[in-house]
């Protein structure tokens, strides 16, 4: 009678640990994927470095504009292009936007490039906290006004984007 009893016991708690264990797998489907702030680096650039920082490692800008809007703190923001589709964009003097459109060898800091595979990426990222349209949205986990989008076109990244975030494209 004793050993049916350890034998029941010990078949409702192997039980109750596969519940626990499929539960456990659930939650970390369906958790966000966000990345650390810190993460927020394009082609060595992070979020919120300074233009003598980027002009150290990239040089004078082939081009330089001034953009217009609300949601930058003056009104106004500068735009650093490098040519061969990488663009910064400044507010106040420091890092808030990073554009990639082209094969450059620009990368994030886990390696994701244009023309990266998708399942690369979400290697690199996990599964992405949204989805608008054909982007693939990782907010960052302090400030979820920031992080990464990576516009997907045939299966590859098309466009990395990082920095303050649109989410109405």
């Amino acid at each position: 009678m004793a050993a049916r009893k350890v034998s029941v016991m010990f078949s409702h708690g192997k039980k109750i640990a596969g519940l626990a264990f499929a539960a456990s797998l659930i939650a970390m489907g369906t958790a966000r994927a966000a990345v650390p702030q810190d993460a927020l680096v394009v082609g060595g650039i992070e979020y919120g470095a300074s233009e003598s920082y980027v002009r150290s490692v990239y040089g004078s800008p082939h081009k330089v504009e001034t953009k217009y809007g609300a949601s930058y703190s003056s009104g106004r923001a500068t735009e650093w292009e490098y040519g061969r589709g990488f663009e910064i964009v400044f507010d106040d003097g420091f890092v808030r936007h990073i554009e990639v459109d082209a094969r450059n060898g620009i990368q994030t800091r886990a390696g994701i490039a244009v023309g990266t595979d998708v399942n690369t990426l979400v290697a690199a990222y996990g599964r992405p906290d949204a989805l608008y349209g054909d982007r693939y949205v990782y907010f960052a986990d302090e400030d979820q006004t920031i992080g990464f989008s990576f516009e997907i076109e045939n299966d590859c990244v098309d466009e990395i984007t990082m920095g303050g975030l649109r989410t109405a494209d």
